[in-house]
């Protein structure tokens, strides 16, 4: 094809290219600035990127603080038995569901890592070490009132017992489901009646004992900590391990004393007796159920936060003393029935005759 001459021209017509920037005009599109609506994006825009930065940033840093506090549940509600569910011995059922609430529930504080945020605890592992260490001398005591053919102390309480008592730097949670094992094997065995079980109305005064001693022995560390020189604000750590401690004895306490009480049915006809449990089990209550949100362990007058170390130590000394009183009742022997007291005039009359 031919050169057409008139392309060059038909450029030449149309002007610069479009596509192409002047220099000049370069110049003015660096002086240039953004719209206002364009600058307020901008900034908008920066804040939110700062805003989510810093919430990330004290996420990091609260989570763990946060994770601490949720760790501490400390359960110290009543042992209610699922329908249906009967037990031969009660406070075998009590020993086993106390021990299923502390692995199930937020697991053993002394078993974590020290990473893990229960590890920082005080409250919970105090709680838990002082429950299995009073489970443990309650099943010694039993196994001890439950001998067998040869007058040795039960073997499967005695198990138990030695399961229940923890060991330095040794996991808690295989020992303590090996206790539940013991002990329901031991509730089975007594289902069946393989067991010589002891009057319960003796040992519930035997039961009883134990939980006043235990009152009077926290009652003794709880009054060296309160006279104590004051180590921390509002209370130092051990002040809080000794206060759970004996928070926990007193809650075992309360709990296998409703127990002893349901199945002790000889009581039920004793009026002065049934009058010594309620007693007992309101005393008990008190100090089971104290739910300080701060432990408080402050000196003086108290103005502005209580002595929560002295309140339980006074709840403590009214469980032991009822409990006392209560041991006193049930070693006395039972009244007659009524028509077993007619009987015994009868038969008395006739021999007079």
């Amino acid at each position: 094809m031919a050169f057409d001459s008139r392309l060059h021209a038909a450029y030449l017509e149309e002007g610069p290219d479009l596509f192409e920037v002047p220099e000049e005009h370069l110049r003015e599109l660096d002086d240039a600035e953004p719209h206002p609506i364009m600058h307020f994006f901008q900034r908008l825009w920066r804040r939110i990127i700062l805003l989510f930065k810093l919430s990330l940033l004290f996420a990091l840093i609260g989570a763990y603080p946060v994770s601490v506090m949720l760790s501490h549940k400390i359960d110290d509600s009543d042992i209610a038995f699922a329908n249906g569910q009967k037990w031969a011995f009660p406070e075998s059922g009590i020993a086993i569901t106390k021990i299923a609430r502390e692995l199930e529930g937020k697991g053993w504080a002394a078993d974590k890592p020290n990473w893990h945020p229960q590890s920082r605890l005080t409250a919970m592992p105090a709680w838990q070490e002082a429950t299995a260490d009073g489970l443990s001398e309650f099943t010694r005591m039993v196994a001890a009132a439950v001998p067998d053919e040869n007058g040795e102390p039960d073997a499967d309480l005695t198990a138990a017992s030695r399961l229940l008592k923890g060991l330095p730097g040794e996991d808690m949670r295989p020992r303590l489901t090996a206790a539940a094992e013991a002990l329901n094997r031991f509730d089975s065995r007594a289902s069946r009646s393989l067991i010589t079980m002891p009057d319960r109305r003796t040992l519930a005064a035997d039961e009883v004992r134990m939980f006043a001693g235990w009152a009077e022995a926290d009652q003794d560390d709880l009054s060296t900590q309160i006279y104590q020189e004051s180590t921390g604000w509002p209370a130092s750590k051990q002040d809080i391990r000794v206060f759970y401690a004996a928070k926990a004895r007193a809650h075992i306490s309360l709990q296998m004393l409703k127990a002893a009480r349901l199945a002790d049915r000889d009581s039920l006809k004793d009026p002065e007796a049934l009058a010594a449990y309620d007693k007992a089990e309101a005393a008990w209550t008190r100090a089971a159920r104290i739910r300080p949100l701060i432990v408080s362990n402050q000196k003086g007058d108290g103005a502005i936060m209580a002595n929560h170390l002295a309140s339980l130590g006074f709840f403590l000394r009214d469980a032991q003393r009822t409990s006392l009183e209560l041991a006193e009742t049930l070693e006395k022997p039972l009244a007659p029935a009524e028509d077993e007291v007619a009987q015994l005039e009868t038969q008395v009359a006739d021999a007079a005759h």
